[in-house]
Protein backbone atom coordinates (compact mmCIF):
# COMPACT_ATOMS: atom_id res chain seq x y z
CA UNK A 1 0.00 0.00 0.00
CA UNK A 2 3.11 2.85 0.39
CA UNK A 3 3.98 2.34 -3.03
CA UNK A 4 0.88 3.29 -4.11
CA UNK A 5 0.08 7.20 -4.81
CA UNK A 6 -0.89 8.65 -1.80
CA UNK A 7 -3.90 9.87 -3.63
CA UNK A 8 -4.93 6.68 -5.09
CA UNK A 9 -6.15 2.95 -4.02
CA UNK A 10 -5.66 -0.20 -6.15
CA UNK A 11 -9.41 -1.70 -7.22
CA UNK A 12 -8.24 -4.72 -9.20
CA UNK A 13 -5.49 -3.94 -10.40
CA UNK A 14 -5.85 -0.77 -11.48
CA UNK A 15 -5.62 2.71 -9.90
CA UNK A 16 -8.90 4.64 -8.76
CA UNK A 17 -8.45 8.12 -7.09
CA UNK A 18 -9.71 8.32 -3.81
CA UNK A 19 -10.92 11.58 -3.96
CA UNK A 20 -11.57 13.90 -7.28
CA UNK A 21 -11.45 17.45 -6.87
CA UNK A 22 -15.77 17.80 -7.76
CA UNK A 23 -17.89 17.88 -5.29
CA UNK A 24 -18.38 14.67 -2.83
CA UNK A 25 -21.86 14.11 -4.11
CA UNK A 26 -20.45 14.08 -7.30
CA UNK A 27 -22.99 11.77 -9.52
CA UNK A 28 -20.71 10.47 -12.43
CA UNK A 29 -17.99 9.64 -9.21
CA UNK A 30 -20.43 7.26 -7.55
CA UNK A 31 -21.39 5.43 -10.77
CA UNK A 32 -17.56 4.82 -11.57
CA UNK A 33 -17.17 3.87 -7.56
CA UNK A 34 -19.97 1.54 -7.00
CA UNK A 35 -20.00 0.03 -10.41
CA UNK A 36 -16.16 -1.43 -9.65
CA UNK A 37 -17.70 -4.84 -8.23
CA UNK A 38 -14.46 -5.22 -6.22
CA UNK A 39 -15.66 -3.04 -3.36
CA UNK A 40 -17.24 -4.20 -0.20
CA UNK A 41 -20.49 -2.63 0.56
CA UNK A 42 -22.16 -4.42 2.87
CA UNK A 43 -21.68 -2.61 6.12
CA UNK A 44 -24.31 0.16 5.14
CA UNK A 45 -26.84 -2.74 4.63
CA UNK A 46 -25.74 -4.23 7.89
CA UNK A 47 -27.38 -1.09 9.65
CA UNK A 48 -30.09 -0.87 7.49
CA UNK A 49 -30.77 -4.26 8.77
CA UNK A 50 -30.92 -3.13 12.22
CA UNK A 51 -32.64 -0.24 11.47
CA UNK A 52 -35.46 -2.16 9.76
CA UNK A 53 -35.79 -4.24 13.24
CA UNK A 54 -36.10 -1.16 14.75
CA UNK A 55 -38.70 0.46 13.39
CA UNK A 56 -40.70 -3.29 13.79
CA UNK A 57 -40.24 -2.07 17.90
CA UNK A 58 -40.91 0.74 17.29
CA UNK A 59 -44.60 0.05 16.00
CA UNK A 60 -44.92 -2.81 18.24
CA UNK A 61 -44.63 -0.57 21.08
CA UNK A 62 -47.22 1.86 19.27
CA UNK A 63 -49.87 -0.61 18.03
CA UNK A 64 -50.43 -3.05 21.36
CA UNK A 65 -52.22 -1.08 23.15
CA UNK A 66 -54.28 -0.29 20.01
CA UNK A 67 -54.99 -4.04 19.64
CA UNK A 68 -54.71 -5.12 23.56
CA UNK A 69 -56.91 -2.23 25.39
CA UNK A 70 -60.21 -4.33 23.67
CA UNK A 71 -59.12 -7.07 25.56
CA UNK A 72 -58.19 -5.04 28.64
CA UNK A 73 -61.63 -3.36 29.38
CA UNK A 74 -65.12 -4.42 30.32
CA UNK A 75 -67.47 -4.54 27.53
CA UNK A 76 -69.96 -1.25 27.36
CA UNK A 77 -73.01 -1.14 26.20
CA UNK A 78 -73.63 -0.48 21.98
CA UNK A 79 -74.24 2.53 21.24
CA UNK A 80 -72.79 2.40 18.17
CA UNK A 81 -74.27 -1.04 16.68
CA UNK A 82 -74.42 -0.63 12.85
CA UNK A 83 -78.20 -0.28 11.50
CA UNK A 84 -76.42 -0.85 8.00
CA UNK A 85 -74.00 -3.19 7.56
CA UNK A 86 -73.60 -6.44 5.49
CA UNK A 87 -75.10 -9.78 6.66
CA UNK A 88 -73.13 -12.22 8.55
CA UNK A 89 -72.72 -15.37 6.36
CA UNK A 90 -73.54 -18.68 8.12
CA UNK A 91 -69.58 -19.20 8.85
CA UNK A 92 -69.21 -15.87 10.02
CA UNK A 93 -71.91 -15.62 12.44
CA UNK A 94 -70.73 -19.02 13.92
CA UNK A 95 -67.27 -17.44 14.11
CA UNK A 96 -68.68 -14.46 15.51
CA UNK A 97 -70.36 -16.62 18.18
CA UNK A 98 -67.01 -18.17 19.11
CA UNK A 99 -65.54 -15.22 19.23
CA UNK A 100 -67.65 -13.70 21.61
CA UNK A 101 -67.93 -16.35 23.88
CA UNK A 102 -63.92 -16.18 23.82
CA UNK A 103 -64.11 -12.62 24.66
CA UNK A 104 -66.40 -13.24 27.54
CA UNK A 105 -63.61 -15.57 29.01
CA UNK A 106 -61.02 -13.44 28.59
CA UNK A 107 -62.38 -9.87 29.21
CA UNK A 108 -60.43 -7.88 31.33
CA UNK A 109 -61.18 -5.61 34.19
CA UNK A 110 -61.13 -2.32 34.10
CA UNK A 111 -64.10 -0.66 33.39
CA UNK A 112 -63.18 2.51 31.17
CA UNK A 113 -66.02 4.14 29.49
CA UNK A 114 -65.61 4.68 25.29
CA UNK A 115 -64.09 8.25 26.30
CA UNK A 116 -61.74 6.95 28.62
CA UNK A 117 -60.63 4.71 26.15
CA UNK A 118 -60.21 7.49 23.83
CA UNK A 119 -58.01 9.33 25.85
CA UNK A 120 -55.88 6.95 26.82
CA UNK A 121 -55.04 5.69 22.98
CA UNK A 122 -55.00 9.19 21.87
CA UNK A 123 -52.53 10.43 24.69
CA UNK A 124 -49.37 9.01 22.77
CA UNK A 125 -49.74 11.87 20.33
CA UNK A 126 -49.50 14.37 23.17
CA UNK A 127 -46.05 13.70 24.15
CA UNK A 128 -44.97 12.57 20.08
CA UNK A 129 -45.50 15.97 18.96
CA UNK A 130 -42.80 17.87 21.40
CA UNK A 131 -39.71 15.78 21.04
CA UNK A 132 -38.88 14.87 17.16
CA UNK A 133 -37.29 18.73 16.38
CA UNK A 134 -35.55 19.20 18.87
CA UNK A 135 -34.67 15.33 18.30
CA UNK A 136 -33.61 15.28 15.02
CA UNK A 137 -31.11 18.69 15.64
CA UNK A 138 -29.69 16.69 18.36
CA UNK A 139 -28.81 13.82 16.13
CA UNK A 140 -27.62 16.32 13.61
CA UNK A 141 -25.28 17.77 16.37
CA UNK A 142 -24.21 14.07 18.21
CA UNK A 143 -24.71 11.47 16.09
CA UNK A 144 -27.64 9.25 15.90
CA UNK A 145 -26.92 6.55 17.63
CA UNK A 146 -27.73 6.96 20.93
CA UNK A 147 -30.87 8.73 20.39
CA UNK A 148 -32.41 6.17 18.02
CA UNK A 149 -31.42 3.59 20.25
CA UNK A 150 -32.39 5.44 23.72
CA UNK A 151 -35.70 6.44 21.81
CA UNK A 152 -36.68 2.63 21.51
CA UNK A 153 -35.02 1.41 25.10
CA UNK A 154 -37.02 3.55 26.67
CA UNK A 155 -40.13 3.29 24.77
CA UNK A 156 -39.54 -0.54 26.06
CA UNK A 157 -39.39 0.12 29.33
CA UNK A 158 -42.06 1.78 29.47
CA UNK A 159 -44.23 -0.68 27.75
CA UNK A 160 -43.52 -3.72 30.41
CA UNK A 161 -45.08 -0.70 32.93
CA UNK A 162 -48.35 -0.15 31.17
CA UNK A 163 -50.04 -3.20 33.03
CA UNK A 164 -48.89 -2.20 36.04
CA UNK A 165 -49.73 1.37 35.50
CA UNK A 166 -53.52 0.29 33.77
CA UNK A 167 -54.36 -1.33 37.29
CA UNK A 168 -53.41 1.57 38.69
CA UNK A 169 -55.24 4.20 37.01
CA UNK A 170 -56.08 5.25 33.59
CA UNK A 171 -54.41 8.93 34.41
CA UNK A 172 -51.41 7.03 35.26
CA UNK A 173 -51.28 4.78 31.56
CA UNK A 174 -51.75 8.52 30.25
CA UNK A 175 -49.16 9.71 31.59
CA UNK A 176 -47.26 6.58 30.53
CA UNK A 177 -48.27 6.96 26.94
CA UNK A 178 -47.39 10.58 27.02
CA UNK A 179 -43.95 9.35 27.81
CA UNK A 180 -43.79 7.26 25.60
CA UNK A 181 -44.75 9.27 22.70
CA UNK A 182 -42.19 11.69 23.72
CA UNK A 183 -39.25 8.91 23.93
CA UNK A 184 -40.74 7.80 20.40
CA UNK A 185 -40.54 11.42 19.25
CA UNK A 186 -36.94 11.60 17.79
CA UNK A 187 -37.02 7.98 16.02
CA UNK A 188 -37.80 9.31 12.84
CA UNK A 189 -35.32 12.44 12.34
CA UNK A 190 -32.74 10.57 14.38
CA UNK A 191 -32.72 8.05 11.15
CA UNK A 192 -32.80 10.66 8.74
CA UNK A 193 -30.05 12.14 9.73
CA UNK A 194 -27.96 8.87 10.24
CA UNK A 195 -28.95 8.18 6.55
CA UNK A 196 -27.88 11.90 5.72
CA UNK A 197 -24.37 10.36 6.78
CA UNK A 198 -24.26 6.50 5.36
CA UNK A 199 -26.49 6.19 2.22
CA UNK A 200 -25.09 7.98 -0.83
CA UNK A 201 -27.20 9.32 -3.16
CA UNK A 202 -28.60 6.90 -5.92
CA UNK A 203 -29.33 4.56 -2.94
CA UNK A 204 -31.71 7.01 -1.05
CA UNK A 205 -34.99 5.88 -2.95
CA UNK A 206 -34.05 2.24 -2.02
CA UNK A 207 -32.20 1.94 1.44
CA UNK A 208 -34.15 4.50 3.70
CA UNK A 209 -37.43 3.07 2.44
CA UNK A 210 -36.88 -0.46 2.68
CA UNK A 211 -35.58 0.28 6.30
CA UNK A 212 -38.57 2.14 7.03
CA UNK A 213 -41.22 -0.79 5.74
CA UNK A 214 -40.37 -2.27 9.54
CA UNK A 215 -43.33 -0.62 10.58
CA UNK A 216 -44.96 -2.19 7.91
CA UNK A 217 -43.74 -5.03 8.65
CA UNK A 218 -44.46 -4.41 12.41
CA UNK A 219 -47.63 -3.85 12.17
CA UNK A 220 -48.55 -7.12 10.10
CA UNK A 221 -46.66 -9.54 12.65
CA UNK A 222 -48.04 -7.70 16.00
CA UNK A 223 -51.74 -7.02 15.10
CA UNK A 224 -52.42 -10.91 15.08
CA UNK A 225 -49.89 -11.95 17.62
CA UNK A 226 -50.93 -9.31 20.22
CA UNK A 227 -54.62 -10.70 19.40
CA UNK A 228 -53.14 -14.24 20.14
CA UNK A 229 -51.10 -13.34 23.35
CA UNK A 230 -54.40 -11.48 24.55
CA UNK A 231 -56.78 -14.65 23.68
CA UNK A 232 -53.69 -16.49 26.13
CA UNK A 233 -53.25 -17.35 29.40
CA UNK A 234 -49.65 -16.54 28.75
CA UNK A 235 -48.05 -14.47 31.91
CA UNK A 236 -51.75 -13.30 32.17
CA UNK A 237 -53.21 -12.34 29.07
CA UNK A 238 -53.28 -9.51 27.93
CA UNK A 239 -50.16 -7.99 29.76
CA UNK A 240 -47.95 -10.72 27.57
CA UNK A 241 -48.67 -8.16 24.63
CA UNK A 242 -46.82 -5.62 26.38
CA UNK A 243 -44.10 -7.48 27.99
CA UNK A 244 -43.37 -9.38 24.33
CA UNK A 245 -43.31 -6.33 22.95
CA UNK A 246 -41.29 -4.09 25.88
CA UNK A 247 -38.41 -6.76 25.96
CA UNK A 248 -37.89 -7.53 22.16
CA UNK A 249 -37.18 -3.72 22.09
CA UNK A 250 -34.38 -4.06 24.91
CA UNK A 251 -33.45 -7.14 23.69
CA UNK A 252 -32.59 -5.35 20.41
CA UNK A 253 -30.73 -2.01 21.49
CA UNK A 254 -28.34 -4.86 22.95
CA UNK A 255 -27.78 -5.68 19.59
CA UNK A 256 -27.66 -2.21 18.34
CA UNK A 257 -25.39 -1.10 20.63
CA UNK A 258 -22.53 -3.35 19.10
CA UNK A 259 -23.52 -2.65 15.31
CA UNK A 260 -24.83 0.41 15.00
CA UNK A 261 -22.63 3.79 14.43
CA UNK A 262 -23.28 7.46 13.54
CA UNK A 263 -21.04 7.39 10.72
CA UNK A 264 -18.43 5.33 8.19
CA UNK A 265 -15.79 6.98 9.73
CA UNK A 266 -16.84 5.52 13.16
CA UNK A 267 -17.30 2.40 12.77
CA UNK A 268 -14.16 0.36 13.64
CA UNK A 269 -15.13 -2.99 11.52
CA UNK A 270 -16.14 -1.52 8.15
CA UNK A 271 -14.27 -2.27 4.81
CA UNK A 272 -11.76 -0.01 3.95
CA UNK A 273 -13.17 0.49 0.68
CA UNK A 274 -16.39 1.06 1.06
CA UNK A 275 -15.24 3.97 3.93
CA UNK A 276 -13.23 5.53 1.03
CA UNK A 277 -16.28 5.53 -0.84
CA UNK A 278 -19.00 6.33 1.61
CA UNK A 279 -16.67 9.27 2.68
CA UNK A 280 -16.11 10.42 -1.01
CA UNK A 281 -19.70 10.23 -1.99
CA UNK A 282 -21.55 11.12 1.63
CA UNK A 283 -18.67 13.54 3.38
CA UNK A 284 -19.37 14.51 7.14
CA UNK A 285 -20.40 18.30 7.51
CA UNK A 286 -18.72 20.36 9.62
CA UNK A 287 -20.79 21.60 12.74
CA UNK A 288 -22.42 24.96 11.76
CA UNK A 289 -25.15 26.45 13.16
CA UNK A 290 -28.33 25.24 11.66
CA UNK A 291 -29.82 27.58 8.73
CA UNK A 292 -33.26 27.65 10.58
CA UNK A 293 -33.73 31.25 8.14
CA UNK A 294 -33.25 29.07 4.90
CA UNK A 295 -35.38 25.78 5.88
CA UNK A 296 -38.35 28.42 6.61
CA UNK A 297 -38.23 29.81 3.54
CA UNK A 298 -37.48 26.66 1.56
CA UNK A 299 -40.43 26.27 -0.57
CA UNK A 300 -39.86 22.38 -1.80
CA UNK A 301 -39.62 21.65 2.16
CA UNK A 302 -43.08 22.94 2.22
CA UNK A 303 -44.21 20.33 -0.48
CA UNK A 304 -43.13 17.65 1.15
CA UNK A 305 -44.75 19.11 4.82
CA UNK A 306 -47.98 19.39 3.17
CA UNK A 307 -48.27 16.13 1.52
CA UNK A 308 -46.58 14.21 4.35
CA UNK A 309 -49.74 15.50 6.45
CA UNK A 310 -52.09 14.61 3.91
CA UNK A 311 -50.47 11.29 3.38
CA UNK A 312 -50.54 10.50 7.34
CA UNK A 313 -54.25 11.65 7.18
CA UNK A 314 -54.87 8.56 5.31
CA UNK A 315 -52.23 6.20 6.71
CA UNK A 316 -53.58 7.04 10.40
CA UNK A 317 -57.54 6.55 9.21
CA UNK A 318 -56.80 3.33 7.40
CA UNK A 319 -54.01 2.09 10.31
CA UNK A 320 -56.57 2.65 13.12
CA UNK A 321 -60.06 1.84 12.10
CA UNK A 322 -59.62 -0.83 9.32
CA UNK A 323 -60.37 -3.35 12.16
CA UNK A 324 -63.57 -1.28 13.01
CA UNK A 325 -64.85 -0.81 9.45
CA UNK A 326 -63.93 -5.40 9.03
CA UNK A 327 -65.87 -5.95 11.94
CA UNK A 328 -69.10 -3.70 12.19
CA UNK A 329 -69.32 -3.17 8.29
CA UNK A 330 -68.04 -6.42 6.58
CA UNK A 331 -68.98 -8.56 9.93
CA UNK A 332 -65.33 -10.08 10.27
CA UNK A 333 -65.09 -12.33 13.01
CA UNK A 334 -62.00 -11.30 15.85
CA UNK A 335 -59.11 -13.65 14.27
CA UNK A 336 -59.96 -12.89 10.74
CA UNK A 337 -60.22 -9.25 11.57
CA UNK A 338 -56.87 -9.27 12.89
CA UNK A 339 -55.79 -11.45 9.55
CA UNK A 340 -57.36 -9.41 7.28
CA UNK A 341 -56.36 -5.92 8.98
CA UNK A 342 -52.25 -6.71 8.77
CA UNK A 343 -52.06 -8.27 4.72
CA UNK A 344 -52.46 -4.61 3.25
CA UNK A 345 -49.09 -3.59 4.86
CA UNK A 346 -47.64 -6.50 3.78
CA UNK A 347 -47.95 -5.32 0.66
CA UNK A 348 -46.95 -1.72 1.05
CA UNK A 349 -43.79 -3.07 2.05
CA UNK A 350 -43.24 -4.74 -0.73
CA UNK A 351 -44.19 -1.63 -3.37
CA UNK A 352 -41.78 0.53 -1.37
CA UNK A 353 -39.50 -1.54 -2.18
CA UNK A 354 -40.00 -2.47 -5.18
CA UNK A 355 -41.06 1.02 -6.56
CA UNK A 356 -37.39 2.84 -4.86
CA UNK A 357 -35.83 0.06 -6.57
CA UNK A 358 -36.98 1.06 -9.80
CA UNK A 359 -36.62 4.93 -9.06
CA UNK A 360 -33.08 4.75 -8.05
CA UNK A 361 -32.45 2.83 -11.35
CA UNK A 362 -34.20 5.44 -13.06
CA UNK A 363 -32.19 8.15 -11.72
CA UNK A 364 -29.06 6.32 -11.67
CA UNK A 365 -29.31 6.44 -15.34
CA UNK A 366 -30.17 9.70 -16.37
CA UNK A 367 -33.56 8.11 -17.60
CA UNK A 368 -35.23 11.31 -15.08
CA UNK A 369 -34.21 14.00 -12.80
CA UNK A 370 -34.63 13.56 -9.20
CA UNK A 371 -37.35 15.60 -9.34
CA UNK A 372 -39.89 14.19 -11.96
CA UNK A 373 -38.75 11.07 -10.09
CA UNK A 374 -39.88 12.02 -7.11
CA UNK A 375 -43.32 13.65 -8.51
CA UNK A 376 -44.08 10.42 -11.20
CA UNK A 377 -43.84 8.37 -7.86
CA UNK A 378 -46.09 10.75 -5.31
CA UNK A 379 -48.91 10.76 -8.48
CA UNK A 380 -49.02 7.17 -8.67
CA UNK A 381 -48.92 6.73 -5.50
CA UNK A 382 -51.51 8.95 -4.16
CA UNK A 383 -54.20 8.21 -7.71
CA UNK A 384 -53.76 4.45 -7.34
CA UNK A 385 -54.77 5.10 -3.53
CA UNK A 386 -57.53 7.46 -4.09
CA UNK A 387 -59.10 5.09 -6.76
CA UNK A 388 -59.46 2.10 -4.71
CA UNK A 389 -60.39 4.20 -1.65
CA UNK A 390 -63.35 5.62 -3.46
CA UNK A 391 -63.57 1.76 -5.33
CA UNK A 392 -64.13 0.39 -1.36
CA UNK A 393 -67.17 2.61 -0.43
CA UNK A 394 -69.23 1.72 -3.54
CA UNK A 395 -68.40 -2.12 -3.59
CA UNK A 396 -70.62 -2.55 -1.09
CA UNK A 397 -70.59 -6.15 0.59
CA UNK A 398 -68.46 -8.31 -1.85
CA UNK A 399 -66.01 -9.34 0.93
CA UNK A 400 -63.51 -10.25 -1.41
CA UNK A 401 -63.59 -7.17 -3.76
CA UNK A 402 -63.75 -4.84 -0.55
CA UNK A 403 -60.68 -6.91 0.64
CA UNK A 404 -58.49 -6.59 -2.31
CA UNK A 405 -59.58 -2.81 -2.77
CA UNK A 406 -58.11 -2.13 0.53
CA UNK A 407 -54.58 -4.11 -0.21
CA UNK A 408 -54.25 -2.26 -2.81
CA UNK A 409 -54.98 1.16 -1.58
CA UNK A 410 -52.51 0.96 1.40
CA UNK A 411 -50.00 -0.78 -0.88
CA UNK A 412 -49.99 1.81 -3.84
CA UNK A 413 -48.74 4.37 -0.47
CA UNK A 414 -45.62 2.47 -0.70
CA UNK A 415 -44.90 4.32 -4.08
CA UNK A 416 -44.48 7.44 -1.71
CA UNK A 417 -42.66 6.10 1.40
CA UNK A 418 -40.02 5.76 -1.58
CA UNK A 419 -40.75 9.30 -3.01
CA UNK A 420 -41.80 12.12 -1.55
CA UNK A 421 -41.94 11.17 2.17
CA UNK A 422 -37.87 11.12 1.85
CA UNK A 423 -37.43 13.09 -0.39
CA UNK A 424 -35.88 15.82 2.06
CA UNK A 425 -32.89 13.68 1.86
CA UNK A 426 -32.67 15.42 -2.26
CA UNK A 427 -33.08 19.08 -1.07
CA UNK A 428 -30.96 18.77 2.08
CA UNK A 429 -28.97 15.62 3.33
CA UNK A 430 -26.59 17.50 5.87
CA UNK A 431 -29.67 18.99 7.88
CA UNK A 432 -31.77 15.54 6.63
CA UNK A 433 -32.70 14.67 11.15
CA UNK A 434 -34.50 18.36 11.25
CA UNK A 435 -36.08 18.34 8.00
CA UNK A 436 -37.41 15.47 8.90
CA UNK A 437 -38.28 16.39 12.53
CA UNK A 438 -40.37 19.16 10.96
CA UNK A 439 -42.65 17.16 8.29
CA UNK A 440 -43.27 14.22 10.75
CA UNK A 441 -44.02 16.72 13.75
CA UNK A 442 -46.80 18.13 11.16
CA UNK A 443 -47.72 15.06 10.01
CA UNK A 444 -48.40 14.00 13.21
CA UNK A 445 -51.74 16.87 13.55
CA UNK A 446 -53.44 13.57 11.55
CA UNK A 447 -52.79 11.09 14.57
CA UNK A 448 -55.25 13.49 16.32
CA UNK A 449 -57.79 14.74 13.61
CA UNK A 450 -57.78 11.24 11.60
CA UNK A 451 -59.68 9.30 13.99
CA UNK A 452 -61.50 11.92 15.56
CA UNK A 453 -62.98 12.53 12.13
CA UNK A 454 -63.74 8.71 11.72
CA UNK A 455 -65.84 8.70 15.05
CA UNK A 456 -67.87 11.65 14.13
CA UNK A 457 -68.68 10.53 11.09
CA UNK A 458 -69.77 7.12 12.38
CA UNK A 459 -71.36 8.06 16.09
CA UNK A 460 -74.57 6.34 16.08
CA UNK A 461 -74.21 5.96 11.84
CA UNK A 462 -72.47 2.64 11.60
CA UNK A 463 -73.33 2.68 8.04
CA UNK A 464 -71.57 1.83 4.98
CA UNK A 465 -72.94 5.66 3.97
CA UNK A 466 -70.98 7.06 6.22
CA UNK A 467 -67.83 4.94 5.62
CA UNK A 468 -68.30 5.63 1.99
CA UNK A 469 -67.83 9.46 3.13
CA UNK A 470 -64.83 8.57 5.21
CA UNK A 471 -63.05 6.79 2.11
CA UNK A 472 -64.02 9.48 -0.07
CA UNK A 473 -62.90 12.44 1.76
CA UNK A 474 -59.62 10.74 2.55
CA UNK A 475 -59.22 9.80 -1.07
CA UNK A 476 -59.34 14.26 -1.81
CA UNK A 477 -57.27 14.93 0.91
CA UNK A 478 -54.75 12.65 -0.37
CA UNK A 479 -54.82 14.14 -3.78
CA UNK A 480 -54.96 17.45 -2.56
CA UNK A 481 -51.26 16.58 -1.34
CA UNK A 482 -50.11 15.02 -4.49
CA UNK A 483 -50.95 18.24 -6.21
CA UNK A 484 -49.17 20.93 -3.67
CA UNK A 485 -46.42 18.44 -3.68
CA UNK A 486 -46.54 18.35 -7.77
CA UNK A 487 -46.33 22.45 -7.85
CA UNK A 488 -43.53 22.98 -5.16
CA UNK A 489 -41.37 20.46 -4.99
CA UNK A 490 -37.59 20.93 -6.47
CA UNK A 491 -35.25 17.94 -6.29
CA UNK A 492 -31.95 19.96 -6.70
CA UNK A 493 -30.31 20.48 -3.60
CA UNK A 494 -30.35 23.32 -1.65
CA UNK A 495 -27.45 25.79 -2.21
CA UNK A 496 -27.47 26.69 1.75
CA UNK A 497 -27.09 22.75 2.01
CA UNK A 498 -23.28 22.90 0.58
CA UNK A 499 -21.77 25.32 3.31
CA UNK A 500 -18.39 24.28 4.09
CA UNK A 501 -19.09 21.09 2.34
CA UNK A 502 -16.19 21.69 -0.41
CA UNK A 503 -14.22 22.12 3.52
CA UNK A 504 -15.41 18.81 4.87
CA UNK A 505 -14.62 16.95 1.71
CA UNK A 506 -10.85 18.24 1.65
CA UNK A 507 -10.76 17.09 5.28
CA UNK A 508 -12.28 13.83 4.00
CA UNK A 509 -9.29 13.45 1.54
CA UNK A 510 -6.91 14.41 4.43
CA UNK A 511 -8.22 11.68 6.50
CA UNK A 512 -7.95 8.99 3.42
CA UNK A 513 -4.46 10.19 2.82
CA UNK A 514 -3.37 9.75 6.71
CA UNK A 515 -4.79 6.67 6.62
CA UNK A 516 -2.94 5.19 3.56
CA UNK A 517 0.40 6.75 4.71
CA UNK A 518 -0.30 4.51 8.28
CA UNK A 519 -1.15 1.26 5.87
Amino acid sequence: MNSLKQEEVNDGGRRVPLLDNDDGNDNNTYQTQSSSGSYCITTRYVVAVWVFFGFFCLYSLRINLSVGIVAMTLPQSVTNESIQACPFTDNNNSNNNNSSSQMISIEGKLDWSPKTQGYVLSSFFYGYLLTQIIGGNLAEQFGAKWIFGGSILGAGILTLLIPLAARIHAGVLIAIQILNGAFQGPAFPSIAALWGRWIPPFERSIVPPAASAGKEFGVAIITPLVSLLCASTFLGGWPSAFYVTGLFACVWFIGWCFFAYNSPSEHPRIAFEEKTFLLQCVPKPKKIRTPWFHIATCIPLYGIAINHICYNFVYYILLTSLPTYFSTILRFDLRRNGLVSAIPFMFHLLFAIVSGQIADRVRRKRILSTTVTRKLQTIIGACGTSVFLVLVGYIGCNHTLAVVSIILAIAFMGFQNSGSIISYLDIANNYAGTLCGITNTLATIPGFVGPTFVGWITNKNQTIKAWRIIFNVSSGIGLVGCLVYCLLFNGEEQEWNRLNQTQATKSAHKRTKKQISAA
